[in-house]
This record gives C-alpha cells, structure tokens and sequence, in this order.
C-alpha cells in the first residue's frame, strides 16, 4: 500500500479538523470517569480506609487528566488534521507532546489494570488458601507489572538520542514507533480480556445460587466494555500502520485509546457501587425519643453508637466486614474448598 503523502494537497488556510470532536469526546469521557472517582473517594472517606488499589486508582485518574489535556492541547494547535494539512514546526512540536501522550497512556493503564487485579485478588482470594483462581491472579498481577514496565520504558527510551522522535534530522536510531503502539494495543486488548474472563471463571466456579453468581458478575460486566474498545483501539493501530494519514487516524486512536482508559477506571471502581448503594439503603436520620427516662435514653444511644459511625446521619456499618463487600457472600466452595471471609472489625482512622 502507498504510504506516501501528497502535499500538494494541503489546505492550510481552512483546513478540516477533529478538535471538536477531541474536546466533546474528553469532557463526555472525563465526566463519566469523574462521578465514579468521585464514588471511590466517598467510599473510602465513609469506610475510613485507603488499600494500595486505592492509591493505584488515583494515579492512574492522574496520569489519565494527563494524557486527555495533552491530546487536546495537541489537537488545538493542528495535530487533528490530516497529515497534508500540518506546517512542518506545528508536526515537529506535536509530535514531541505526541511523545509524553504516550507515556501518560502507559503509565494510566498500568495502574488501572493493576487496580482491577489488585481487587479481583481481594475479592476472589482468601488468605492461606493458594488455589488456582489466587495463582492465574497473582501470575496475572506480575505480567502486567512486567509488561507495562517494558512499555513505559521503550517508550521512554525509543530514540537516542530522544530529541530525534520529533525531529527526524537529527543524528541517531529510533525504534518503530507504529509497530511499538501496535504492540501497546495488543497488550491492553489481552490484559482487558483476562481481566473479564478471570471474575466470570472464578464466579463459575464457586458453589452458591445462580442468581447471587448473575449478581456478582453484574459488577464486572463492564469488563465487557473494555474488551470491545480495546479491540477497536487495536483496530485503529493496525489503520496507522497501513495508511499515509497518521495524524487524522492518530486523533480518531487518541479518542478510542481515551475511552478505553476510562472505562478501565471505571470498572476498577465498579465494586465500591454495591457497598455504597448497601449504606445508602441502611441510612435513617437521627431520632430523637422522647416521653422516656434518662438511662433508656442512653441506653438506646449507647447502641446505636456501636452500631454506626458517628456522624450526623447514622450509617449502619456491617461488623466483621473487612472490605464493606456487602454483596458478597460471607461463605461458599471452591473446588470443595470452604472460602470464608476474614472478620475484622473495622477501627476508625485516628
């Protein structure tokens, strides 16, 4: 296929643009994104907890702020146009911002794909019991370590000298950076495919009711989301390999890569929405009794005290709950294996 560009072509007084498509697509995306940080956020600040997932989710909502403000400030200065239509310092300037999209995208997916896992071992694990459902998620947790580390770092290092990804005069070797993004895609769209058949095999293997196993996979159908926008975005790096018009197929890529760093936070943060809904259904106003003597009065406190949080609305708090998992349950087999979840009882952070 000819690669090549006519410039001949070019339109550079009125030419044909993506950037408001790229600015309605980030706001649309970034908003969705944001209520369910915002839910994590609350989740934790209600449950008093913060677990290394936690910290992995909210670097990866940076990192993703990151990549979706450098893809619309690329496409505001030229870069969603068609290759023909970009002056030559507009392409040289773009494509070094071009180069730290990248890394943002790495650095986001990383650790959102580290959150998912992180979770599905919490959820599907218990502690000193190491069958295969807790290997196939440890083992998966290690290759996606390993695998973004890799990325992040050819990205990093995939010109010397560096300068040379967005100045091609320059002295020096560059790796292939179309076939890397290939490669990038072909990752995300294996590790957002194991991060959805994992939670439906563990579920098909555990011995409850049909309908509580169709309740829990609900929390994790949105994995079938990623999978879908992860096979597209492959699609597309397969586009960029073929056909002369990078920048216009690097835009439509940038948009589809958005989407799915998105939905990948999302369906990390998807457990906390039953714990949420759960205290949301148990929540009541604060009574006041009254025709009572003073000892039933505090009497009755006293137990309520033991029961909730002590804010000004009365949350009930399931004691032994380690994780707030209140659509989980406490008990059932695995390959004949009891699986119980482990009681601790909550402490309030100091």
């Amino acid at each position: 296929m000819n690669s090549s560009v006519d410039l001949t072509a070019s339109n550079h007084a009125d030419p044909p643009s993506l950037l408001a498509e790229v600015i309605a697509a980030t706001i649309t995306i970034q908003g969705i994104t944001l209520v369910f940080i915002l839910l994590r956020i609350y989740e934790n600040i209600s449950s008093r907890q913060l677990r290394l997932e936690d910290y992995c989710s909210y670097l990866s909502y940076l990192a993703f702020i990151a990549y979706a403000t450098l893809t619309c400030v690329n496409a505001s200065h030229g870069l969603a146009r068609h290759t023909w239509d970009i002056p030559l310092p507009s392409a040289i300037e773009g494509a070094r911002r071009r180069s730290y999209v990248f890394i943002c995208y790495t650095v986001s997916g990383g650790f959102a794909k580290a959150t998912v896992l992180m979770q599905l071992k919490r959820i599907f694990t218990s502690p000193g019991i190491n069958d295969a459902v807790y290997w196939a998620i440890t083992a998966s947790l290690l290759t996606c370590a390993l695998s973004y580390t890799t990325f992040l770092f050819l990205y990093l290092f995939a010109c010397h000298p560096r300068e040379k990804m967005w100045n091609p005069s320059l002295p020096g070797h560059c790796m292939d950076s179309n076939r890397l993004n290939l490669g990038m895609g072909g990752l995300n769209s294996l590790s957002d495919v194991e991060a959805f058949l994992v939670p439906v095999w563990a579920v098909w293997k555990m011995r409850i009711e049909a309908r509580k196993k169709v309740s829990i996979m609900a929390v994790f159908a949105v994995g079938a989301v990623a999978v879908a926008v992860g096979c597209l975005g492959l699609y597309f790096r397969v586009l960029v390999l073929q056909r002369a018009d990078k920048t216009w197929l690097l835009t439509q890529m940038g948009i589809i890569c958005m989407a799915e760093l998105g939905v990948v936070i999302i369906v990390g943060c998807c457990p906390y929405i039953p714990r949420i809904m759960r205290k949301y259904r148990t929540l009541r106003p604060p009574h006041f009794i009254f025709g009572q003597n003073e000892e039933k009065r505090r009497s009755d406190q006293s137990e309520l005290g033991k029961l909730s949080l002590r804010w000004d609305w009365s949350i009930t708090w399931t004691a032994g709950d380690e994780d707030g998992q209140m659509w989980w349950p406490e008990q059932f087999e695995r390959d004949g294996v009891p699986i119980k979840r482990a009681v601790v009882v909550d402490e309030p952070m100091s």
